[in-house]
């Protein structure tokens, strides 16, 4: 199945080939963890980033637990520094 991911900011520069603008779509497996669909994504480990599943914020801890549906969209940004 496909997923639809979204990129904000700096992030977009690790889009994988073929997408448009900031957005992509994966491939996974049906079943697939949310880990398993980022591991796809090539963000290098040391760049945080924050996700958005479905307008829900969701935490690195969650990830392993959480099973992808094809309907689902998913949002990755850059952490948010104000002053």
């Amino acid at each position: 199945m496909e997923v639809s991911v979204t990129l904000f900011g700096g992030l977009r520069h690790y889009l994988p080939a073929g997408s448009t603008f900031n957005k992509c779509r994966i491939s996974v497996d049906d079943g697939a963890s949310l880990e398993a669909l980022l591991q796809r994504v090539p963000i290098p480990e040391d760049k945080p980033y924050l996700v958005i599943l479905n307008d829900e914020k969701v935490t690195p801890q969650q990830y392993a637990g959480i099973t992808i549906r094809a309907e689902d969209e998913v949002v990755l940004l850059p952490p948010i520094k104000g002053g």
